[in-house]
């Protein structure tokens, strides 16, 4: 009715020291070394630059969308307009 799985094997412990040595590893020289504080700063900068970038990009977007939106305003008016002349005249 049930089956047994093992329920951890050597390949599954291999592969978590392996990853967690790799992850330590970086860690380690992201924070501990002079290369890695360098690289840490230039992370950083790359970071702070990409959030004003996506601001800007954010920013111009908003616009965008409000210029569409009253474009569609703008249209809207005109067949508004034009459907009373129309009335008008007759």
């Amino acid at each position: 009715m049930f089956e047994s799985k093992p329920k951890h094997s050597y390949i599954d412990l291999f592969e978590g020291i392996i990853i967690g040595g790799s992850l330590a590893a970086a860690a380690t020289f992201i924070f501990g070394t002079k290369k890695g504080k360098e690289l840490q700063k230039k992370l950083v900068n790359q970071y702070k630059k990409l959030g004003r970038t996506s601001k800007t990009m954010k920013d111009k977007f908003e616009k965008l969308i409000e210029l569409h939106a009253a474009k569609k305003v703008k249209r809207a008016i005109k067949a508004k307009v034009k459907k009373v002349k129309a009335k008008v005249k007759k």
